[in-house]
């Protein structure tokens, strides 16, 4: 009579829906697993990408001050040698030209200065001239390329 109702087919199917249910479910569990695995490992690339940023911004200002106490030494000890220059000058020469080599040293910065400027502009019309070849051959493969079609 049981077999009439079609309870033991439906018994299977309720078993099988279980059991599919539970594979799902699994299923489901490991994606999500999967996903968390994902995030924490973002989390750690970026957390370890935020200290390595770090380090190398700390690198950058130690060598910076490096190249700063380089620097100071340099000029320093230019100055000094420009000291010991003035005063043996002084001594040998007088005040009155030392004062002319000063006048000297500033004509020849000024003319380095004036160099350095016509430099800078000569530069900057070579670079704009290759812009402008550049450009036009840009256009002309494009004319030959795409220009000719209709």
């Amino acid at each position: 009579m049981t077999d009439d109702l079609g309870l033991s087919a439906g018994a299977k199917g309720i078993s099988q829906g279980f059991k599919t249910g539970r594979e799902a479910g699994r299923e489901i569990g490991k994606n999500i697993e999967d996903v968390q695995k994902e995030a924490v490992d973002l989390a750690k690339e970026r957390a370890n990408a935020r200290i390595r940023e770090r380090r190398e911004a700390e690198l950058k200002k130690e060598r910076a001050i490096f190249k700063a106490l380089e620097e100071y030494k340099h000029r320093k000890k230019i100055s000094d040698e420009e000291y010991k220059l003035r005063v043996e000058f002084v001594k040998k020469h007088g005040t009155k030209e030392w004062e002319k080599v000063l006048e000297l040293k500033t004509e020849i910065e000024k003319i380095e200065k004036k160099d350095k400027e016509y430099f800078d502009s000569e530069l900057s019309k070579i670079r704009q001239v290759q812009f402008w070849c550049f450009f036009a051959a840009a256009w002309i493969a494009y004319y030959i390329v795409w220009g000719g079609k209709s």
